[in-house]
């Protein structure tokens, strides 16, 4: 195989490989170590005068809480010369920097690009040689913590320039991690923070009034009942002021009808809920989404004096000052997409991130995990 032609077929390789996974749902890798036993096929290069033949190989790596993984691998081949009988056995040292793309999660597939250095030990003719690789491969997760991975790799020999390919399986086990296996993050508009809203107006203004007029015509008889000879007097026609009074609740002067007309607002909001994935360190909304931001931008719409605050949470995997500058961005973003979209105005709109301080539960599980990164939108009216 010519170096030219190789180099064409790898950078085809993998640009087709990102245009292909571009558009899928993203995920969070596993974090840990990792153990790959692999079985494979290694082509050679047609100028090296070696049979091609099955290979061996054993990954050691670690799998960091993003996109990343570094891993160090070892291969055999036990092959022999094309023009004799002579047996070559190969023996391929590398160090690799995996990069995974966006995961199908409905498949459970997670595709990634990979590149490295190190050098191949062949013993006849006697070489050892310097070698870059680059290529990719998909991993099918089985579980939390085994998946099914198929590899395959462009081997340039820089020294000879021969270029080789090896095609292999394996099954990579991740030891160690503190992250719960890859899923999506799901963001809510939770109810809870809507009826804040709905509750605290009604218990605070339901039963004072209540109290206020059970009093007040109890003790105005007595003095109504007593003076006979007072009948004719203005007293009596003193008593219909008090009484519109008592329908404008003295107990609360000016604040009650605000808070009964705001009772009422909040009492007619639809649930709002939406289902928005993000990527692992992932901070824009795709327009698959946009459906699910579009029903709060209908409320909002339905109610213009109404506004809203996007709220942004997260779990505890990661540093406190990343899950921070990430659930702010998340926030904004789908603060933004309600502004510039769905033309709300930017003043009806605010976005906050809280990081990890506010979990619904505590980050023990991967279901309280998954809780707890989240999104809420908070809603108030603004009428008076």
């Amino acid at each position: 195989m010519s170096f030219t032609l190789a180099k064409r077929t790898l950078i085809g390789s993998l640009i087709t490989a990102t245009s292909s996974f571009s558009a899928l749902a993203l995920a969070q890798q596993q974090a840990g170590f990792t153990i790959t036993p692999s079985i494979g096929y290694y082509n050679m290069d047609d100028d090296r005068n070696t049979k091609d033949d099955e290979a061996y190989s054993l990954g050691l790596g670690y799998q960091f809480n993003n996109p990343w993984a570094l891993e160090f691998v070892y291969v055999n081949a036990d092959t022999s010369l094309s023009s004799s009988n002579t047996d070559v056995d190969v023996d391929q040292y590398r160090l690799d920097a995996l990069y995974h793309l966006p995961t199908n999660n409905s498949l459970n597939l997670t595709p990634y690009l990979a590149a490295g250095v190190g050098t191949a030990d062949f013993s006849s003719p006697s070489t050892n040689n310097t070698q870059f690789n680059a290529g990719g491969g998909v991993k099918y997760a089985l579980n939390d913590s085994l998946s099914l991975r198929a590899d395959f790799r462009l081997l340039n020999d820089t020294e000879d320039n021969h270029m080789d390919h090896m095609t292999s399986v394996g099954l990579q086990m991740t030891f160690g991690h503190s992250a719960p296996k890859a899923t999506p993050v799901v963001v809510e508009a939770q109810e809870p923070a809507a009826e804040v809203m709905i509750n605290e107006p009604v218990e605070e203004t339901t039963p004072e009034p209540v109290e206020e007029i059970m009093v007040e015509p109890a003790v105005e008889p007595k003095p109504i009942a007593e003076p006979e000879p007072m009948v004719e007097p203005e007293p009596i026609e003193e008593i219909p002021p008090t009484e519109p009074t008592l329908n404008e609740p003295v107990y609360a002067e000016g604040a009650e009808p605000s808070l009964s007309e705001q009772a009422a607002v909040v009492e007619s909001q639809p649930p709002v809920t939406l289902n928005v994935q993000f990527g692992n360190n992932k901070t824009t909304v795709e327009q698959v989404f946009y459906p699910e931001i579009e029903k709060l931008a209908t409320y909002l719409n339905e109610n213009p004096s109404s506004t809203v605050v996007i709220e942004g949470h997260t779990d505890d995997s990661g540093t406190a000052s990343y899950n921070q500058s990430v659930s702010e961005k998340r926030a904004e973003a789908i603060a933004d997409v309600l502004i510039s979209t769905f033309q709300i105005s930017e003043k009806r709109v605010s976005a906050i991130g809280y990081g990890e301080e506010k979990p619904l539960f505590n980050n023990d599980t991967a279901q309280h995990r998954k809780a707890n990164r989240r999104v809420t939108a908070v809603i108030s009216s603004n009428e008076t």
